[in-house]
């Protein structure tokens, strides 16, 4: 019966239609239509495009979630389409912090996952740091954003390829290693390789060399490769290393944004010089036109922002030419390699107002306006650590005689370092503007773990030696400072006899401190355990800041004009050997991986074994700094110049020393602080 009823139905059917009816036709072109629209790959875009189309920012990592607006941020527009032009190989970005380095990096990996599938490989400085970014950053990224989700399998489900540092998709993968593991840099070829804040990179993966170069030679196969660098800058790049991004910015075509003046049309690349606010206010910081003088609006600049970056390209990215468009103006020839630096002064998310008051507080120490020029400027720092060349000073050197002080020496000190077998002193005289010049360098041979031995006798006995002033007058040390890290105690023990008033100082260096010299702290302990109010106290002294002050007065040059005034901190020298002088610039500054930390940091290192020139240089000018050599006034450096006679045909009869009537407990806090107490004192006569 069931098959009546089939061949029943079968019967009622209508014929089938000709081949060439219009309806068929109709339904063949419509078939045809859905495979070529599923067979065609996706619309060409630049990475612009593509993430103003598909990109979404995750709420836990932006501050303004949604779709991704390149508008919004005007200098991003070009390093994006560096990275999707087809003749450029590298990008390297110079940039502030929090404007567009880490978002560039995301919206690549984006790009590629989705527009053109290839290996990726991301570097952070460290794996624990390359852990952070896929979770905190990638992660999200691909979450939120819908054109990804589906690329990239769920890392829960099994047998996915996704892990944290590892992930695959149709035609790639994406892999996060840091530079400190080098293991992780020999791996497959990859195309498109990214390393993020390469400046926090160590000088070597392990003993495999650079970690750039090792990771750079993954991608060298691939004839469309892509390498991308990004990071703020730190110092400025020697031989002995410095800031990688710098040396990578360097190397490239080195664009600037420029923006045209919104009241004279005047295009310029905007310079934190141009910065200016009145006296003690930062708040009424304003940017001002080099050309004609107006200060902008902060509407005004942003307007000035976003006009230049949607200016179209005037000269492509061609191998030979200066690029410019979307606000960038190449400065050199582009080669494949374009670079771009961009400071907060192009920041959608910054007033003016704002960053004058961070470069008011960076005043406060050199560490921090050190920062403030890597981080918001964008510009490197010019350390002054490097040793300059010991013959050029050797070269320079004065006839004047030891043990004179010249006219315009009016303070007296010395340093003293302490070695086994051997005290070493250099006694120096400054004057005005903190010019110096060495009046001796004395070597007192002995054992320095006993006070009874002859060489703590002969630095005692200079305490009372007189130095004769070019005036006539006849001078003794105002301070005489102490290196206290070796033989210790014995060097306390020569404090406490001989430092009454603080004329003696037990000095301690110390790397990173924010001023030359520091408040001394009290050392020896009552048998209560509570501090000696009349110990022996020390004082610290800023290694890195006085190694940095000391070595750039040495790079100064004489002026041409014989009659023109010396540079601040002129540093003269007698006849002394070949040997002094190459003490005296025996340390540099070198790259450090902190491994703990993951980052690298600049440390002062020997260049030879002897720098007791060196030390006792630094004591001498930090003991002068507590004494007032940094605080005194003109109207100070005039008594003093008039109790000596300077400039005098006789010098004048020397005064009795006074008796001071302040509480021993106003001297010792006035002494603390280096107040100038030297017209009441028989410190020097």
């Amino acid at each position: 019966m069931m098959l009546n009823a089939l061949a029943l139905d079968a019967a009622q059917m209508p014929p089938p239609l000709p081949d060439d009816s219009p309806q068929v036709q109709a339904l063949r072109s419509r078939l045809l239509q859905a495979r070529r629209s599923t067979l065609k790959p996706p619309p060409k875009l630049s990475l612009t495009e593509w993430a103003d189309q598909y990109r979404m920012l995750p709420a836990e990592s932006a501050a303004e979630p949604g779709r991704w607006k390149t508008s919004r941020v005007g200098v991003a527009r070009g390093p994006m389409e560096a990275v999707s032009e087809a003749g450029t190989h590298t990008v390297s970005v110079m940039c502030c912090t929090q404007l567009l380095k880490t978002e560039l990096i995301l919206n690549t990996i984006g790009y590629f996952v989705h527009q053109d599938p290839a290996p990726m490989i991301v570097m952070q400085p460290t794996v624990e740091l390359a852990e952070a970014f896929s979770k905190d950053r990638v992660s999200p990224m691909v979450r939120d954003t819908p054109v990804l989700t589906g690329k990239i399998a769920d890392a829960k489900s099994r047998d996915s390829g996704n892990t944290i540092l590892h992930k695959q998709f149709a035609g790639g993968h994406l892999t996060m290693i840091g530079a400190n593991a080098p293991g992780q840099l020999a791996m497959r070829p990859v195309r498109v390789v990214l390393c993020d804040e390469v400046d926090k990179y160590p000088a070597s993966a392990g003993t495999e060399g650079d970690p750039i170069k090792l990771l750079s030679e993954r991608a060298a196969t691939f004839w469309n490769h892509k390498r991308i660098f990004v990071c703020s800058p730190t110092i400025e790049p020697t031989e002995h290393g410095g800031s990688r991004i710098a040396r990578e910015y360097s190397n490239s075509d080195e664009r600037v944004f420029e923006v045209d003046c919104p009241h004279c049309d005047h295009r310029h690349e905007m310079q934190w010089r141009n910065v200016k606010w009145p006296h003690g206010e930062p708040e009424k910081a304003m940017y001002h036109c080099p050309e004609c003088g107006a200060g902008w609006s902060e509407p005004e600049r942003q307007r000035a922002i976003k006009a230049a970056s949607e200016r179209p390209v005037k000269t492509p990215a061609r191998r030979g030419a200066l690029y410019e468009g979307h606000g960038w103006r190449g400065t050199k020839p582009f080669k494949g390699h374009a670079g771009f630096r961009a400071s907060k002064l192009s920041s959608p998310w910054e007033t003016m107002a704002q960053l004058a008051q961070k470069f008011v507080e960076a005043q406060a120490s050199q560490e921090l306006l050190k920062t403030f020029i890597n981080t918001q400027l964008a510009e490197t720092w010019k350390e002054k650590g490097e040793a300059p060349e010991w013959k050029r000073l050797y070269d320079r050197r004065e006839e004047y005689p030891h043990n004179i002080i010249p006219m315009r020496g009016l303070m007296l000190t010395a340093g003293t370092d302490v070695q086994k077998d051997r005290l070493e002193v250099e006694i120096l005289a400054t004057g005005r503007n903190l010019e110096t010049w060495s009046i001796g360098y004395r070597v007192f041979m002995g054992d320095t773990s006993s006070l009874d031995s002859q060489c703590w006798k002969d630095l005692a006995a200079m305490l009372n030696e007189e130095w004769t002033h070019e005036s006539g007058a006849r001078m003794r040390l105002d301070r005489l400072g102490v290196d206290s890290g070796y033989n210790t105690q014995t060097v306390y023990n020569f404090v406490r006899k001989h430092g009454e008033g603080g004329r003696v100082m037990a000095t301690k260096g110390q790397e990173v401190a924010p001023v030359l010299i520091g408040i001394p702290q009290a050392r020896e302990a009552k048998v209560d355990g509570k501090r000696a109010k009349r110990g022996v106290k020390v004082w610290h002294i800023g290694l890195n800041l006085a190694k940095s002050e000391l070595y750039g007065f040495l790079r100064l040059d004489r002026p041409d004009d014989a009659d023109a005034p010396l540079p601040h901190g002129w540093c003269h020298f007698p006849q002394y050997e070949q040997e002094w002088f190459k003490q005296l610039t025996a340390e540099q500054t070198v790259a450090r991986f902190d491994k703990r930390r993951g980052y690298t940091r600049y440390e002062w290192t020997k260049t030879r074994e002897r720098n007791e020139a060196l030390d006792c240089r630094i004591i001498a000018r930090a003991v002068a700094s507590a004494f007032g050599a940094d605080r005194w006034t003109d109207e100070h450096w005039n008594e003093r110049a008039e109790f000596l006679g300077v400039g005098s045909e006789a010098p004048p009869e020397r005064p009795e020393p006074e008796q001071d009537e302040q509480s021993e407990e106003q001297e010792s806090k006035s002494e603390s602080h280096g107040d100038v107490k030297w017209k009441k004192s028989s410190f020097w006569r």
